[in-house]
């Protein structure tokens, strides 16, 4: 059989066995969905001929209001792209263009427009005079086509009417009505706007002199001629302080200076080292030009007398003579340093006086213009902040006086809409696409004819085909049995040698003995699946034996003694053809008055356990026939101990929701092998390659059938 050989990933006792475990699928892609649009029409032809005929009803009745004959006039609107201002700036008319023309396709079907257009209508248009009633207005409305012309910057407004007489006239009629609102609304309430924006300007002008007024008068109070508002200008009192503290600042770092070099040059060194005094008296004479020549005089005196010293004696008298003038040179020059020293020191004391005088000038200084900047602080702060004021006030002055000179050119300028071409009377009705809709019309039946019963197949919930089964449980089945009320019983054998053979490749391949066969609901064949499969299973050599597992219900009913357990016994009995078969049921166990076991009852095994592993043991296949598997508590425990279980799902009966549930129910049982088998499926709900097999089979056996006939009759011919 060519789906018998589905593997059991969880299971390495019985390979070859399904399992429920992940499914969903049996490929990473999932079963395709097979639609047999034929088979579908086939089966619900009368759902589909009513809607054909329904829909083509309407359609008749639709298709024979709009053959008669329409005559269309239409007129075209030119609606500028840019309005024809006389001003370049005109903020009133800065809008997106797209949204400008549907606002106008809005306004030509506006309920006071078509009124007042309704109202000029002639007589032979109309009918009467006087206003519009609301039910022409509303008519008219919804009979007026106002479209854009494609993407140009035309509007065209069309109507369309069973007679073209005086068609065109109600057209140009509404066109011009348009024109002429629109207008006049271009420039709505112009007076008012121009009165509200004087009073206005008037308002503004008054607070600009006053803030001008009082700025002026801050000014003249704190001394200034102009307070600049401008960006990262700064404030005199603010300016004038800084300077003060910049200058104090200065003073005192010369003030300190001045302190420090008189200090150092009065501080006094250890002894016979020259002071700083000294060092700084021999720079003052090395800088002034007299001084530093007299010095280099003496040093030249007294360089010449010491030469002439060198080689005398002291008593000679030119040696004395050199050394009373020696003495004299330095005396000179001891004197010219002091004095230079003293009027160094003479000079740091005075620039001492004089930069502490101009320090303490600058602190008064800057302490008296703090006092004034801080008294006048308000007064500047208020000043400065009236500049900002009156620049805005006077730039929304600005504003609404060119606002007021704008609506003043402009009132008088041409209007932005304007009639392209008026409408004219149609020479003739439209072109009939009566052909094209009657087409479109017998399409649109034929596909809801086709598409509804597609529609309800998809929608219901039964199981047909093998596919179906596929798609619930995430495996193909294991047999396909056919109805044996439609088919010839040798063509329904062949798929009941099929299933038989499957179950022998398991047998063979898994070790698998007991199969226990159970359905998701009543009526679904499973006796008949049975007593079918083991004479089939008999007939390839396999010996078999069936075993009846029968409910609670109709074991209470039997007479009996003590309390019933769900221990499970056999009790053997012979069914027609030999079949040995054996029913499992209840068993009575001895107990006592208070309803306990006797105490010489020791726990034992289970009897249905050996009865299966003994069956097993003396026979190849074991099938065990139980009651539905949602309703029945011994056909869940028989699942648990059997090899596989196998659920018949009867074609056309049998929901999806009831094998989704049996298969949830067997999977949390844990069971150690799953096999699904579609019971009586019909030619007419089997897929196409079932069909054409199924075809085939019958052909086969007509041509075999016809040669058997032929044969008979020949030999009876012949006798």
């Amino acid at each position: 059989m060519p789906n018998s050989n589905i593997e059991n990933p969880s299971s390495d006792n019985y390979k070859g066995l399904p399992s429920l475990a992940g499914r969903g699928g049996v490929s990473g892609e999932g079963p395709r969905v097979m639609i047999d649009v034929i088979g579908s029409v086939r089966r619900h032809w009368i759902v589909s001929l009513l809607v054909l005929v329904v829909i083509l009803a309407c359609g008749a009745f639709v298709l024979g209001k709009k053959a008669q004959p329409v005559y269309e006039s239409h007129s075209v609107v030119y609606l500028s792209p840019k309005f024809p201002k006389m001003l370049a700036a005109d903020s009133e008319v800065e809008l997106p263009y797209d949204s400008y023309v549907q606002d106008q396709i809005q306004t030509v079907t506006r309920y006071d427009i078509i009124g007042d257009a309704i109202a000029k209508f002639p007589n032979s248009v109309r009918g009467r005079s006087g206003q519009a009633l609301p039910y022409e207005i509303q008519s008219l409305q919804q009979a007026l086509e106002v479209r854009r012309v494609g993407s140009t910057y035309e509007m065209s407004i069309g109507l369309h009417g069973s007679s073209p007489n005086g068609l065109a006239d109600v057209v140009n009629t509404i066109t011009d009505t348009y024109v002429e609102r629109v207008k006049n609304e271009e420039f709505y309430g112009l007076d008012s706007r121009l009165a509200t924006l004087r009073q206005e300007k008037d308002r503004l002008q008054k607070e600009m002199d006053d803030r001008m007024a009082e700025q002026a008068k801050l000014m003249e109070q704190l001394g200034v001629a102009v307070i600049s508002t401008k960006e990262g200008a700064t404030n005199p009192y603010d300016s004038t302080l800084q300077l003060l503290r910049e200058q104090q600042e200065t003073a005192r770092m010369q003030r300190e200076a001045a302190e420090a070099q008189l200090t150092a040059v009065e501080k006094k060194n250890g002894a016979g080292s020259p002071t700083v005094a000294d060092t700084s008296a021999d720079e003052a004479v090395a800088s002034d030009v007299a001084l530093a020549g007299t010095r280099s005089s003496l040093n030249n005196r007294r360089a010449i007398l010491i030469q002439e010293m060198n080689g005398l004696r002291p008593d000679h008298p030119l040696y004395q003579k050199d050394k009373d003038e020696l003495a004299s040179i330095d005396t000179m020059m001891n004197d010219l340093t002091r004095k230079a020293g003293e009027h160094l020191r003479d000079k740091l004391r005075q620039d001492v006086s004089r930069t502490r005088m101009i320090e303490l000038q600058l602190t008064q200084e800057l302490a008296e213009k703090t006092h004034s900047a801080t008294a006048a602080a308000p007064k500047f702060q208020r000043a400065t902040g009236l500049g900002p004021e009156i620049e805005s006030l006077q730039k929304a002055f600005d504003a609404i006086n060119d606002r007021i000179r704008d609506l003043e050119l402009e009132s008088s300028s041409p209007g932005s809409i304007h009639v392209s071409s008026k409408a004219l009377t149609p020479l003739g009705p439209e072109q009939s696409r009566l052909r094209l809709y009657l087409l479109a019309l017998i399409m649109l039946g034929v596909a809801c004819a086709v598409g509804v019963p597609i529609v309800i197949d998809l929608m219901d919930g039964k199981i047909y085909t093998a596919h179906d089964v596929e798609r619930v449980i995430g495996f193909y089945p294991l047999g396909v049995l056919l109805d044996k009320d439609e088919f010839q019983e040798q063509i329904a054998g062949e798929y009941y040698l099929r299933l038989a053979a499957g179950i022998d490749h398991a047998v063979r391949n898994s070790g698998a003995r007991t199969f226990l066969f159970t359905a998701p609901s009543h009526g679904s064949g499973t006796s008949a699946v049975v007593r079918e499969l083991s004479d089939k299973l008999r007939s390839l050599d396999l010996r078999t034996r069936t075993i009846m597992a029968s409910s609670i219900e109709a074991q209470k009913s039997s007479p009996g003694e003590g309390l019933w357990r769900p221990e499970l016994v056999v009790q053997r009995r012979n069914i027609d053809e030999g079949i040995a078969a054996t029913s499992i049921s209840p068993v009575a166990i001895p107990r006592d008055r208070e309803g306990r076991r006797t105490e010489s009852e020791s726990p034992a095994p289970s009897p249905m356990m050996r009865t299966l592993s003994h069956a097993s043991e003396q026979y190849d296949v074991v099938l065990i026939d139980a009651n539905p598997l949602p309703i029945s508590a011994h056909t869940e425990y028989l699942a648990r101990v059997s090899d596989a279980t196998v659920l018949v799902v009867k074609s056309s009966t049998t929901t999806k929701q009831e094998l989704d549930r049996a298969a949830q129910l067997l999977e949390r049982l844990n069971v150690a092998g799953v096999a699904v088998v579609l019971n009586k499926i019909s030619l007419e709900r089997a897929d196409r390659a079932l069909k054409k097999e199924l075809r085939s089979y019958q052909q086969s056996f007509r041509q075999h059938h016809g040669k058997a006939q032929e044969t008979l009759r020949r030999d009876k011919v012949s006798a």
